[in-house]
C-alpha cells in the first residue's frame, strides 16, 4: 500500500512498540505512571493516524470528491504536498518511535525484563515530545478538515443551484420546443380543417382559366378598358355595377381575365379588399346552379381570410353531420355576413352562358 506520507509507517512503529511491551508478559497495572500514560497516549495516537490514513489520505472517494477543487487538508497531507510542518512531525515522530523500539529490545536483551528496566525508554524528552506534538498537529487538521467540509458543502451547494438552474433552462427550451411542436400540429389541423370546408363549399377553382386566358393576351390588351372613365368610376366604388355588352367572340373573356389581374396586382397588399370571379360556360350548366355560383364566390372571399369567417364554419358545422348541402338562402346569408372587406370586387363572364331557369338568376 502506497504511504507517501510516511504515517503507515509511524502507525507500524507505534503498533510494534506497544506489542513488544505485551510480548515482555508485565501487568501494565506496575507499570510507572509515567509509561502506562504514554503507552494510552501512543494507542489513542495510532487510532487517531489510522483514521486519518484510511478515510481521508488513500480515499479515493475523499479526493474525488476535492477534485478540481482545493482542499486545505490534502495540501497539507496529500501525496502531492510540499514539505510541510506536519509531514516533518511525521518524519521526526516515525525516527524517534524507532529509536523507542530500538531501545525497548535493546534493553530487554540479556537481563530479565522489569518496569524498572523499560521504564528509561519511556521516558525519553524527544519521543514523547514528537508524539505529543503529532497528537497535537491532528487538531488543526480536524480543523482543516472541518474548513474543507465547510467549503465542500458550499461548492456543492453551488453546483447543485447551477444544476437547476441550467435543468430550468433545459425545461424551458423543452416547453418552447413542445410548444413550438404543438403550435405546428394545431397549425396543420387548422390547415387540414380549412382545407376540408373550403372543399366542402365547391372543388370548383377558376384560378387555371385565368392563368390560361392571360397566357393568351397579347401585350397592351384591355388597356383601353383599364384607362377609361367608366372604369375609373367604378373602380373608386362611385359605380356598383359595370356591365360590358358585347358580340360572341369579341374577346370578352380576355377583358374579364385582363380586369381580374390588374385588381389582384393592385389589392394584393391590401387584406380589406375582397375579389372573387367566375367563368361561366355552357358546357358546364350543370356544375354552376346558382347554388354552385354562390358557393364559389364564398369559398373565394373566404379563404382570402387568415381565419375563416365564422358564417363559413357555421354553415359546415351545420351540415356537416347530416351530410346535407345549404340552400341558397343560407348561402346568400353567409355571404353577406362577411364583415372583412371594406369592399368586394366580383366579376363575372359571359353572364349569358349562365342558366336561364328562374332558380339560377344572380
Amino acid at each position: 500500500m502506497a504511504d507517501p506520507f510516511g504515517i503507515i509507517g509511524v502507525v507500524g512503529v507505534a503498533t510494534q512498540v506497544i506489542q513488544t511491551t505485551v510480548q515482555f508478559g508485565l501487568d501494565w497495572k506496575d507499570a510507572p505512571s509515567e509509561a502506562r500514560t504514554f503507552i494510552d497516549e501512543l494507542q489513542a495516537f495510532k487510532t487517531v493516524l489510522s483514521e486519518t490514513n484510511m478515510n481521508i489520505i488513500v480515499n479515493p472517494d475523499f479526493e474525488d470528491a476535492f477534485r478540481g477543487r482545493r482542499s486545505t487538508l490534502l495540501s497539507q497531507l496529500g501525496p502531492t504536498a510540499q514539505s510541510t510542518d506536519t509531514q516533518r512531525m511525521v518524519s521526526d515522530c516515525h525516527a524517534e518511535m524507532r529509536v523507542l523500539l530500538d531501545n525497548l529490545k535493546k534493553r530487554s536483551r540479556g537481563h530479565r525484563v522489569g518496569w524498572e528496566r523499560l521504564k528509561g525508554a519511556f521516558l525519553s524528552t524527544k519521543t514523547r515530545e514528537a508524539v505529543g506534538n503529532l497528537h497535537r498537529q491532528c487538531q488543526p487538521l480536524n480543523q482543516l478538515l472541518a474548513i474543507d467540509s465547510a467549503a465542500l458543502i458550499a461548492s456543492t451547494h453551488r453546483e447543485v443551484k447551477e444544476g437547476q438552474r441550467q435543468q430550468q433552462q433545459i425545461h424551458r427550451v423543452q416547453y418552447h420546443v413542445l410548444d413550438h411542436i404543438r403550435h405546428r400540429i394545431d397549425s396543420q389541423d387548422a390547415s387540414v380543417e380549412r382545407k376540408t370546408i373550403l372543399e366542402w363549399l365547391t372543388p370548383i377553382d377558376y384560378t387555371s382559366q385565368q392563368i390560361d386566358f392571360i397566357k393568351r393576351r397579347q401585350s397592351g390588351t384591355g388597356q383601353w378598358l383599364l384607362d377609361s372613365r367608366d372604369f375609373q368610376e367604378w373602380l373608386k366604388g362611385g359605380q356598383k355595377t359595370l356591365f360590358c355588352p358585347g358580340i360572341p367572340e369579341a374577346g370578352k373573356t380576355i377583358l374579364t381575365a385582363v380586369v381580374i389581374e390588374y385588381l389582384i396586382n393592385r389589392y394584393h397588399n391590401d387584406p380589406t379588399v375582397g375579389i372573387a370571379y367566375i367563368y361561366c360556360n355552357f358546357r358546364q350548366t350543370d356544375k354552376q346552379t346558382l347554388d354552385d355560383l354562390l358557393a364559389s364566390l364564398l369559398r373565394q372571399l373566404a379563404e382570402s381570410l387568415p381565419p375563416l369567417p365564422q358564417p363559413v364554419t357555421d354553415l359546415y358545422e351545420r351540415h356537416k353531420t347530416k351530410r346535407t348541402r345549404p340552400s341558397t338562402a343560407e348561402l346568400s346569408k353567409a355571404l353577406q355576413g362577411i364583415n372583412a372587406f371594406s369592399r368586394a370586387f366580383v366579376l363575372v363572364d359571359a353572364l349569358d352562358e349562365c342558366q336561364t331557369s328562374n332558380e339560377c338568376r344572380l
